[in-house]
């Protein structure tokens, strides 16, 4: 008898392990899930990439700092501009800012191998609910061995 109650309180005491990780199994396969998917996601192509962090930087993130960052030249100035324009000015109330989702529509050829210039599709929702596409143009430059913004344009 004896034995019997070891065997079933080693029995519980590894079902109460298994319990306390099965909590912890679907956060870390959800984890993982979402670095592959983040991986996938990404550009090989270090010039479209140089885009989609602008992309990222100035419309998402609405961070106008990191924007400039990822920008040289006209796109430089732009951000610059903007920087300006809202100098001392509160941001929004509670943090509200819209969401911005985007997804790459073309790769536009340009005679220079040192200039690209890619199409986005911009999902912008307000919270509301509202919602407006944009097509922005994100033209990238190397310079110095790195791709950065050169220029930036809404199309619609």
């Amino acid at each position: 008898m004896r034995g019997a109650v070891l065997r079933s309180r080693r029995a519980r005491g590894s079902m109460r392990s298994s319990r306390r990780l099965d909590g912890v199994r679907p956060r870390l396969a959800a984890a993982a899930a979402a670095a592959l998917i983040a991986l996938a996601c990404t550009s090989s192509d270090p010039a479209r990439g140089a885009a989609e962090r602008f992309i990222d930087a100035y419309y998402v993130e609405i961070d106008l700092p990191r924007a400039r960052d990822e920008a040289v030249g006209l796109a430089q100035a732009k951000v610059d501009g903007q920087m300006k324009l809202l100098e001392g000015q509160a941001s929004p109330e509670g943090g509200s800012r819209p969401s911005v989702h985007y997804r790459f529509l073309e790769q536009q050829t340009e005679p220079d191998r040192d200039r690209r210039g890619f199409v986005y599709e911009l999902t912008i929702t307000a919270d509301g609910g509202d919602q407006v596409k944009r097509r922005a143009l994100v033209t990238v430059r190397e310079d110095a061995g790195a791709w950065h913004a050169a220029n930036f344009q809404e199309l619609d």
